[in-house]
């Protein structure tokens, strides 16, 4: 109910002409009780054809104007809710998309995947449907306020059918959440594993994981299933209910207006007018209580969604130079993941000066791939800073940062487009001259010349389309249009051949004589030729720090901090 509140506040123009509208398409429902009073009490006692014929023409006008005002007041309920639900569908992209990595990876991924059903489950609450069944709900009680001008005994029947029908929906309203609550869990561990066996499809067939995973799936499926039967049976039961209590307030209507027929206190007509008024009052009820529980799961899954909006967010600005020398130093670096059982290092210092070449290596597991991420502030570290010329990362404008890198993470991932539109993903503006030089330089030219769409070929399930080594070379070239002066290059060898390998080794080479820095992650500290510092992540918790050549202006970089 609040968020409806808050939606009619938000637009009260419509909320005005929603209201109007509701009153004329309620007032217009009297009519079809009164033609039938008065066909049964005017036309058949006298037989007039001339008032048949006023009366049914009346009534045409009267259904003509009420279908008018129901189709005005759909697209008015509408118009309401388009500009919030576009509001919390951008929220959700923007969350979705820029929430820090670290606060991302504390919500279990099939949460993260449902949290688009939350959001259809919100848009289809506030439908126009919905929202005219609860704005139709006060006039519900107008017709039973009619019925008594036509019988008082009749009357109290509808009122007492009507409040039944709002005690028995109320009552499984609670139950029903809870159950709906439980279904949702449910569904995200299922989903969990559908995810798992599809991502890892490789790897079920080949080491023949699909009977566990069938088990784990049936598991989850069972405990969905039944959750579901209970929720699909507790509906059962109260569309049951409210069913009988329509057919038994029917049954003592007539039986009790019969009655009063016979006894001459009210006319066929009126009680036939009376059922018609006590129907729709009932029936409006029973639209409420529907409504009321559609507008229950939207809240619950707003305050979910809610939750979820409160991700913090990477800063969409900060600090951007005018020029970034390619100047880096991490100082006093620590880091850990929650829950782990230790840092992955700690104490970690370092100046590099602009041209630096280091090797970062380690086994498995070391922190090679989250030393990549900290430093293109994709994680922020635990303690300590990342400093480029002398500006902590964290203070940067992400958006500037990351076009200052030549990045290439371990294991790249594409959207769904283009090889072009992937490569140019991190500088939509560079030209073709650019792109021609990135696709060359990464060791992509020859693949491309047999390819039969070339740039144009299209990438899809995260590039997973294309074989291990050409995605790699993709992402150089993707890493390389930005032009960047600081390059992390994370296992730049790995899922290459003996001809990728060697122009990756060119390329890194080149990097280096152009005067950026080289930052080399990978498991074998030879990866690079004459490199200034090599850091040896297998040493726990502080690595060891070995430097086999003089730094580039060190002397100068010493004196600017001193």
């Amino acid at each position: 109910m609040k968020e409806l509140l808050h939606r009619l506040r938000a637009k009260p123009w419509i909320m005005v002409q929603l209201l109007g509208a509701t009153f004329f398409v309620n007032l217009l429902s009297f009519a079809s009780p009164l033609f039938v009073m008065l066909i049964l009490g005017q036309y058949v006692d006298s037989g007039f054809d001339g008032t048949l014929i006023t009366l049914t023409v009346g009534m045409l006008i009267a259904l003509l104007m009420q279908v008018g005002f129901r189709q005005a007041r759909t697209l008015m309920a509408g118009l309401l809710s388009i500009e919030r639900d576009r509001e919390i569908s951008q929220t959700l992209f923007e969350v979705l998309t820029r929430a820090r990595s670290m606060a991302l990876l504390r919500v279990p991924e099939g949460a993260k995947q449902e949290m688009v059903g939350h959001l259809q489950t919100v848009q289809s609450a506030f439908a126009p449907g919905t929202v005219c069944a609860m704005l139709d709900a006060p006039f519900s009680l107008l017709f039973i306020v009619a019925t008594f001008f036509l019988s008082s005994g009749l009357a109290w029947i509808g009122l007492v059918g009507m409040a039944l029908t709002v005690a028995l929906g109320l009552s499984s309203l609670s139950v029903n959440r809870r159950l709906a609550l439980e279904t949702q869990r449910a569904a995200v561990s299922v989903r969990g594993v559908s995810s798992l066996a599809l991502a890892g499809a490789d790897t079920v067939r080949a080491y023949g994981a699909g009977g566990y995973l069938l088990g784990v799936w049936r598991g989850y499926a069972g405990a969905l299933m039944d959750v579901h039967e209970r929720l699909v049976g507790l509906r059962a039961r109260g569309v049951g209910a409210n069913q009988t209590l329509a057919v038994l307030v029917r049954v003592f209507i007539y039986a009790w207006g019969a009655k009063q027929c016979v006894l001459g206190e009210m006319s066929f007509a009126a009680l036939i007018a009376a059922n018609i008024l006590v129907s729709r009052g009932i029936r409006q009820a029973s639209m409420l209580v529907g409504a009321v529980s559609q507008l229950s799961r939207a809240e619950q899954g707003l305050g979910i969604l809610r939750e979820f909006f409160k991700l913090p967010l990477e800063p969409q600005n900060g600090t951007a130079l005018r020029h970034y020398s390619g100047r880096l130093e991490l100082k006093d670096v620590a880091f850990a993941y929650p829950g782990g059982t230790g840092p992955l290092f700690e104490s970690l210092s370092l100046p590099l000066a602009p041209g630096s070449v280091i090797v970062i290596h380690g086994a498995n597991g070391t922190g090679k791939t989250t030393m990549a991420r900290l430093l293109v502030g994709l994680l922020d570290p635990l303690r300590g800073e990342v400093l480029a010329d002398g500006i902590t990362v964290r203070q940067l404008a992400p958006a500037w940062w990351r076009r200052q890198l030549v990045y290439m993470p371990q294991e790249p991932e594409f959207l769904a487009g283009s090889i072009r539109e992937n490569i140019l993903m991190a500088c939509p503006e560079a030209d073709e001259a650019v792109l021609a030089e990135a696709v060359s330089r990464a060791g992509l030219s020859r693949w491309l010349d047999h390819s039969r769409q070339g740039l144009e070929a299209p990438m899809s399930e995260l590039g997973r389309n294309l074989p291990l080594g050409v995605r790699r070379r993709i992402a150089m070239a993707r890493a390389l249009v930005t032009g960047g002066q600081l390059a992390i290059l994370d296992e730049p060898l790995e899922g290459l051949d003996a001809e990728g390998a060697e122009a990756a080794r060119v390329l890194m080479r080149s990097l280096a004589e152009q005067g950026r820095t080289v930052i080399v992650l990978s498991h074998a500290p030879d990866v690079v030729e004459h490199p200034h510092f090599i850091v040896d992540l297998n040493v726990k918790p502080v690595p060891t720090i070995t430097r086999l050549a003089p730094l580039p202006g060190l002397a100068a970089m010493e004196s600017n901090n001193a």
